[in-house]
């Protein structure tokens, strides 16, 4: 087997501790011991960042909230899926090591030198609070813990986005106390369940939860 090697590591003042290891050449970002992001599965996040995305495309400048960098493959995506000039990627990612350890080891680390992508060292909620209105889409990734949102951030949440867009949420299972929540902040809520990864030999899901502000509406009609 292949040794396992630690990158890095900080405690934020939460106390929680952030690790970021590596074994034959597959990242994994850990938090408090249990993984984050990896390297190895990252489908969902994929997935997740195309879903959101697609009704937008024809937006002449979207604005995308991604929440918690991750290993940046969310981000990624999006930008792939939105390559216009105009297109704006806010990261609301409040450990600031992760950003470093992005741009030392990621292999989506160049997404962070575009200059259409921001990097805020603030919770996303609070983000959220400042832009009523004016968010395309809301990508958050919560693949391998449970997601502990209050209904104040999910109204955040809510007010940030422009009608009919979505906030995606990725989940190692469904959450129906979440969709509680989503759905008390306005949000009509579906799910789906998507691979975790296209690696391995057996196919791991995850679940999509796709909340939506409203109906959706046409961008020659705004």
């Amino acid at each position: 087997m292949k040794p396992l090697n630690k990158l890095g590591e900080t405690q934020t003042d939460d106390g929680s501790l952030w690790e970021l290891w590596e074994r034959d050449g597959e990242l994994s970002l850990q938090r408090d011991g249990l993984p984050c992001a990896s390297s190895f599965t990252h489908g969902s996040e994929e997935s997740m960042a195309e879903i959101a995305t697609s009704p937008i495309t024809r937006a002449g400048q979207p604005q995308i909230l991604v929440v918690g960098l991750g290993l940046g493959y969310g981000l990624a995506r999006a930008m792939q899926c939105l390559p216009k000039e105009k297109a704006r990627f806010i990261v609301a990612e409040p450990v600031e090591q992760i950003v470093a350890w992005n741009r030392e080891h990621s292999e989506n680390k160049a997404a962070l030198d575009d200059p259409r992508v921001s990097v805020e060292t603030a919770h996303a909620a609070d983000l959220c609070r400042k832009r009523t209105g004016s968010l395309h889409a809301i990508l958050l990734r919560h693949s391998f813990a449970r997601c502990e949102m209050n209904l104040a951030d999910a109204q955040a949440y809510f007010n940030a986005l422009k009608g009919g867009s979505l906030l995606a949420i990725t989940l190692a299972k469904r959450d129906k106390r979440l969709e509680g929540t989503l759905g008390r902040a306005g949000f009509e809520t579906s799910f789906s369940a998507v691979p975790a990864s296209s690696k391995g030999k057996q196919t791991r899901m995850h679940t999509l939860l796709l909340a939506r502000r409203g109906r959706f509406v046409p961008f020659a009609e705004r």
